[in-house]
């Protein structure tokens, strides 16, 4: 009993100092979307994959406003892909890296 009492008062300490889930990412309050209609073909189809796979989970502009070279962008897709409900394929994941990397670089972002 006593243990499960030390157990319980532990985790209600870990509940209470850690901090806010929904604190807010600085990025999600930049622009929102991409102006791409200047943008090759294949690169307006992977934004539109980009668009709707990666505003499923957290605020286009989280991704939009991130200055990412094309490394930190295969890292960061690799890591998304595993999370839980992402419904990211690697199909997918491929064609949003793609896009991001040609984002990056027209942002003049390198590597």
């Amino acid at each position: 009993m006593k243990t499960l009492a030390i157990a319980g008062s532990a985790l209600v300490a870990m509940l209470f100092s850690a901090e806010p889930a929904d604190k807010p990412d600085p990025r999600d309050s930049g622009p929102d979307k991409i102006d791409v209609s200047g943008y090759p073909a294949a690169q307006k189809q992977q934004y539109a994959v980009y668009a709707a796979k990666c505003s499923k989970c957290h605020p286009l502009a989280r991704s939009v406003n991130a200055r990412f070279n094309s490394t930190d962008w295969k890292r960061y897709m690799k890591r998304m892909i595993r999370r839980p409900n992402a419904g990211i394929s690697e199909d997918q994941a491929a064609q949003i890296y793609e896009f991001l990397k040609f984002y990056s670089a027209q942002l003049g972002i390198k590597d």
